[in-house]
């Protein structure tokens, strides 16, 4: 939204496209500005995920989705989550989350934060879609 508003040449509205982002700048080869400290994702599943820098922070055991391993087919004694360093490990192989906890712990945080700010980029808080937002869907 934002980067059609930008190409355009107008402005949104307050209250309208409160997570975007406009991607203009990269078309010319320029730097993204942006003031989201990180990026919500959600899965079709259900299951949240938040990425911030090289870190990737998934609440799930599977992969929230329809690829292997779902969250019921995850293996036995999985962590209740997953942190991927994705500098390091793009293909995501080696689950930090048990090993960096003050990690989790951070992302975690400013993920409860935009959620409860109803938006990831700086402004007046926002409402919601929906009223009761369920972090853990694995009832973490």
């Amino acid at each position: 939204m934002a980067t059609g508003a930008d190409i355009l040449g107008v402005n949104i509205p307050d209250g309208a496209g409160e997570d975007s982002v406009s991607f203009k700048p990269a078309l010319s080869g320029k730097e993204i500005i942006s003031t989201r400290a990180g990026l919500i994702h959600h899965s079709i599943g259900g299951n949240f995920a938040y990425r911030q820098g090289q870190w990737k922070l998934l609440l799930a055991k599977g992969s929230g989705g329809w690829t292997a391993p779902t969250e019921k087919n995850a293996p036995k004694g999985s962590p209740v989550g997953q942190l991927y360093d994705m500098q390091a490990d793009p293909g995501e192989t080696i689950n930090l989350f048990e090993s960096k906890p003050e990690i989790v712990a951070k992302l975690l945080a400013q993920l409860e934060s935009d959620i409860n700010r109803g938006r990831s980029t700086a402004g007046a808080p926002a409402k919601n879609d929906v009223e009761n937002i369920v972090l853990w869907k694995s009832g973490e």
